[in-house]
């Protein structure tokens, strides 16, 4: 009998000690971080994309595109990567995503620059169209400049053609990923922007997009220039007609005799010049 209420006993205590293990472990495991961090999510903190320095080209022509990025937080980022990327054109007549254009009729990223504390470094891109930044910190209030090399050709399609960003870094030991307007449809960033509760900062569903914040697009132009030629005689003309409106009030008014003989003298040589191609036209 003792021994039955002896292995009883034993077997009570060794289940509590077994819950007591699974307590411990639940208590020492650490909590599921919330999908949205408030602070790090918020939009006056996020890293700052600014200060965008865009080129205008004529087809054939190379331009800088340039922009900043300045850390906001409390903390340095770590193992940080910015992607650029062109992905869309657009005229007043036509949309159309970058990959449905033909390869030759594309501008690319022809070479990447990072810009730390005045000091610049470059390396040759593969001319794509998109350009990857990678630098291990970026430290609290630091200012980075990204400056990537835009290139068309003669037969790169005129239009705008815009820019998305991303940005990949690890903030207090949680990795996070910004994503910028172009890297969703229409569709998406309308379930994003509409199904959404007082708790996400910017009044942006970013559970739904799969993003921690929404940094900026940007976008560049290639567009032949328009001819100055129809200007400058528009100009000309107006010149021209401004000073006989002149003359002809002058004229009316009877107070410049000089100025009526002469328009007189005007008038003769010109109904002389049509007279004379008027004979000429008929022989």
């Amino acid at each position: 009998m003792k021994l039955v209420l002896k292995g009883a006993l034993i077997d009570i205590i060794m289940k509590r000690i077994l819950g007591l293990v699974l307590l411990i472990a639940l208590v020492s495991q650490p909590l599921a971080e919330s999908e949205i961090d408030t602070y790090v999510s918020h939009p006056g903190n996020i890293p700052n994309f600014h200060n965008f320095k865009t080129p205008q080209l004529e087809p054939g022509e190379k331009g800088n595109f340039m922009l900043e990025v300045h850390n906001r937080y409390e903390y340095q980022l770590e193992n940080v990567s910015i992607i650029s990327e062109i992905y869309h054109r657009a005229d007043i007549d036509q949309s159309e995503a970058l990959e449905s254009i033909p390869s030759n009729e594309r501008p690319y990223i022809s070479n990447k620059c990072l810009i730390i504390n005045l000091e610049e470094t470059c390396e040759n891109n593969d001319k794509i169209e998109l350009a990857s930044f990678n630098l291990a910190t970026i430290k609290v209030n630091e200012t980075i400049t990204l400056k990537f090399r835009i290139v068309s050709d003669e037969d790169t399609r005129e239009g705008t053609y815009f820019v998305r960003f991303s940005m990949n870094f690890d903030y207090n030991g949680t990795s996070r990923i910004m994503q910028s307007r172009g890297h969703w449809n229409m569709e998406q960033w309308e379930e994003a922007t509409s199904n959404v509760t007082d708790n996400y900062p910017g009044n942006i569903n970013l559970d739904t997009l799969g993003v921690d914040a929404i940094i900026p697009d940007s976008s560049f132009g290639v567009k032949k220039p328009i001819p100055k030629w129809p200007l400058y005689i528009l100009v000309s003309l107006t010149v021209v007609f401004a000073g006989l409106s002149v003359i002809f009030y002058l004229e009316e008014e009877g107070n410049y005799p000089e100025l009526n003989k002469w328009l007189q003298k005007q008038r003769g040589k010109l109904n002389e010049l049509r007279l004379r191609f008027k004979y000429r036209k008929g022989s």
